[in-house]
């Protein structure tokens, strides 16, 4: 089905926000998925409550709190987006195995508005602490240094999961250029079976031997052992380009939707009523959320399908678009709203606007950062580095 045959909804207005995919199809659902996976990250961050708080109050903000899932839900969304050209050419048994342009577009999308945020939020960092350490961890982000070492994680700590999505882009095309020689199937049951099971063992033996990867106060990520969130993405991408996928298979969606909402309040009682170690616990509902990630992207198959419509709607897929620049700067505002507010003790009012005012100010950096900065520098790089 092409992009001109696709059921749309109404919603030409976001048609200016939104770059068309260079070397992928457009799927509207898949913005929509990240609406709901910012949605989640955003709650996560910015709804808090008192750690003295009654069993109730403690199972909402768990709730809120399990929102953090929502960077997993990027990751397979990642890696299908950007395992799909892989698949598309080896499929067709194209030269190079590596899509034309792969880097830039990566550079584009990524760099420049990291970049600016590093730039704009490190200044107001050191006035409000002092610290010109800062300064320092701010120019090791610049030149990529987290990446190759752990680095302090004082400096908005969301940009840990940046280092994991740069791990993946350099370790993808080499797994398709070690295997070039290998079919399609064959090559896309051993990417999958790689990137899921070498991660969790190295995850799982760290774990055995006390070692645990942090993101705060200095970020470890210990490659490879988190690369695993972005298998089954790169697995249903490779199935999308074998034409395997039915339509049919748009009813596991709604299996996916229900994993997810129940994972949430499932992981706020957990909190409450342990039943096994922390980690043991998390460990198993991060699994349970990767496989709901990858199921609600079946949605794919059925553009029409009701519930992918839904996810299709302007507003969410506009939430998607911005994703990125809201994620950058949500959680340092809220930080330095609780800080300059203090306790909110009980009162609602006040609660309501550290949390309610973080959320509108970071969604509208984002909007503003996206449109005017991100959105031009998009069309750049896909016009100089895409081939008719």
């Amino acid at each position: 089905m092409t992009n001109a045959e696709k059921p749309r909804v109404s919603g030409e207005w976001l048609d200016s926000w939104h770059v068309n995919p260079s070397l992928n199809k457009d799927y509207d659902v898949v913005d929509g998925l990240r609406g709901i996976a910012i949605l989640l990250v955003i709650g996560c961050h910015l709804f808090y409550v008192n750690p003295r708080a009654g069993p109730a109050l403690q199972f909402v903000g768990g709730v809120f709190a399990a929102g953090a899932w929502g960077v997993t839900v990027f990751f397979t969304l990642s890696g299908f987006l950007i395992a799909h050209p892989f698949w598309k050419r080896k499929s067709r048994d194209l030269a190079p195995i590596t899509p034309p342009g792969y880097g830039w577009r990566r550079f584009w999308k990524i760099y420049p508005p990291l970049a600016l945020s590093i730039v704009l939020l490190t200044p107001i960092y050191v006035a409000r602490s002092g610290d010109a350490s800062f300064i320092k961890t701010a120019g090791q982000w610049l030149v990529g240094w987290p990446v190759v070492v752990p680095v302090s994680g004082q400096l908005n700590p969301v940009m840990w999961s940046l280092i994991l999505e740069v791990q993946f882009y350099l370790l993808l095309p080499l797994l398709f250029i070690f295997l070039k020689r290998a079919s399609t199937k064959t090559c896309l049951w051993i990417v999958f079976l790689l990137l899921l099971l070498v991660p969790a063992g190295f995850r799982w033996w760290d774990i055995s031997r006390g070692i645990y990867f942090a993101f705060h106060p200095e970020i470890r990520l210990h490659f490879p052992s988190l690369l695993d969130a972005f298998a089954f993405g790169v697995f249903l991408a490779g199935l999308d380009n074998l034409r395997t996928i039915k339509k049919s298979w748009a009813w596991f969606g709604d299996v996916g939707c229900v994993l997810l909402a129940a994972s949430l309040p499932t992981m706020a009682w957990l909190n409450l009523h342990p039943i096994a170690a922390a980690r043991i616990q998390t460990e198993i509902l991060t699994w349970v959320v990767k496989l709901a990630s990858v199921l609600m992207l079946c949605y794919i198959a059925d553009p029409g399908h009701a519930r992918a419509r839904m996810l299709s709607s302007p507003w969410l897929r506009w939430c998607g678009l911005i994703s990125y620049e809201w994620y950058l700067v949500h959680q340092p505002i809220a930080l330095w709203a609780r800080d300059s507010f203090g306790p909110a003790g009980g009162n609602v009012i006040k609660f309501g606007v550290i949390v309610g005012g973080s959320l509108v100010l970071g969604l509208i950096i984002a909007a503003l950062v996206y449109r005017y900065f991100s959105l031009p520098i998009l069309k750049y790089g896909r016009s100089r580095h895409s081939r008719p």
